[in-house]
């Protein structure tokens, strides 16, 4: 580790011995649970955290102060997203209205926001997820990360960023400059480094490199994480050719956090994080157990955040489960790529870029899905509540990404069509350039 680098983790644990060791005892608990779950001492623990979260539900939160008499997680009703929406103030424990709690904010399956509220011990688990699965790579506190994901207005303080030393790259616009851009960076730095990002966006820079013929990139990288959307085959042999590191997958999302994730680019199953989340994989049509190998629900129960509990949460995703030494694993998750467009000069365009033009106007509509018909043509699909006045100006809005020529239809509907998998698609290209 470089002296910067071990400044950094010194400074990092330091800060935390200071204000008790929070992320360091969360971190140990961590590792205990996960360490053996066939232990009866792990067994008992998972029990432990469960049994209170429940009982601390249920006498707390008015939303479940009726299952008061549970004989078991299954006497629980499954939630999603709009049960929270339209029930929000129910989900909040009355013992944390007037406690330090943050708010988290997810643009949700139909791209509507999702908003719910982490208390203060949800965050530091949250960090400690963060450093156990990132040590499962042989990462170490300090260490330079970077980070492909849509930056917007996300600032931090300079001490923190310089302890996270996380190195931003925005995948808003990913066009062959913007890539070019980015590798001669990468080329630049020559400390051993980690990388996260979007599936999505790692893929379109592994296209780059393979259409234009580069040769293996000595940029000093340690391992990949993929996460929010699939990791393509090609993905995984790409980064191994063209900067000698392996990649894992990682399913994540905003309101919760680190669900599971793949311990190693050899094994496609996704261990679970036990230690602080309960998964269950229920049917597509029913409240039952999937059997193993088949494609089900995801449903998460958070056993960490006692500010705002999510007892049976479903989260929207599928996968599907096994079995490896007795542990129950995820063989495979789905429901989460989507299509990247192209603007009408033919620019790649991350569907991470669509979110923040439509969020302006959320006011005006539930749902929405945006297709790309042709090189220039692209159907907007609203599930509008009221009127929408500013119908020019949204076109507008979206012509200064997409382009000036660029044919935006608006369509007016009742409800956005559902896949098969029981998921709306915000985001689809329909042309083939």
């Amino acid at each position: 580790m470089r002296i910067g680098n071990w400044i950094r983790n010194k400074i990092f644990w330091g800060l935390d011995f200071i204000q008790g060791n929070k992320i360091r005892h969360h971190l140990r608990d961590i590792e205990f649970i996960l360490r053996d779950l066939d232990a009866k001492e792990s067994i008992n623990r998972r029990e432990q955290l469960l049994k209170e979260l429940l009982n601390h539900a249920v006498n707390t939160t008015p939303y479940y102060s009726k299952y008061d008499t549970y004989s078991s997680l299954e006497d629980f009703p499954v939630i999603k997203k709009n049960v929270v929406i339209e029930n929000f103030e129910k989900f909040r424990s009355i013992r944390y209205l007037k406690s330090k709690i943050h708010k988290v904010t997810t643009s949700g399956s139909t791209g509507i926001p999702f908003t719910i509220f982490h208390d203060s011990e949800k965050r530091v688990r949250n960090t400690a997820d963060t450093i156990y699965f990132l040590q499962k790579n042989g990462y170490k506190v300090g260490e330079p990360l970077y980070y492909f994901r849509l930056w917007k207005g996300e600032t931090k303080s300079r001490m923190k960023s310089f302890l996270q030393n996380v190195s931003k790259v925005d995948i808003s616009k990913l066009s062959e400059e913007d890539i070019f851009q980015i590798v001669e960076r990468l080329k630049k730095d020559t400390s051993l480094k980690c990388f996260i990002g979007i599936a999505s966006s790692l893929e379109t820079i592994c296209h780059y490199l393979e259409d234009n013929n580069y040769e293996p990139i000595k940029t000093n990288a340690h391992f990949f994480i993929a996460n929010s959307d699939s990791l393509s085959p090609f993905t995984k042999t790409a980064v191994k050719k063209y900067f000698d590191a392996p990649i894992v997958s990682r399913y994540s999302n905003e309101e919760l956090g680190i669900i599971a994730q793949q311990e190693n680019n050899e094994s496609d199953v996704f261990r679970i994080n036990w230690g602080t989340y309960f998964v269950e994989i229920l049917d597509l049509e029913s409240d039952v157990p999937a059997k193993p190998g088949v494609v089900g629900r995801i449903v998460v129960t958070d056993l960490y955040n006692y500010a705002m509990p999510l007892i049976r949460y479903d989260t929207g995703d599928l996968a599907s489960y096994g079995f490896v030494n007795n542990e129950k694993v995820l063989t495979k998750v789905e429901g989460r790529k989507m299509d990247a467009v192209y603007t009408t000069s033919g620019e790649l365009l991350s569907p991470y870029a669509i979110y923040p033009k439509m969020q302006d106007y959320y006011e005006y509509f539930n749902q929405y899905q945006f297709i790309q018909l042709g090189a220039s043509e692209y159907l907007i699909k609203l599930n509008y509540k009221k009127d929408f006045i500013k119908e020019e100006e949204f076109r507008q809005n979206f012509k200064s990404l997409l382009g000036e020529d660029a044919q935006i239809i608006i369509e007016y509907v009742n409800e956005i069509p559902v896949l098969s998998s029981g998921k709306r698609k915000r985001v689809i290209n329909q042309y083939n350039p």
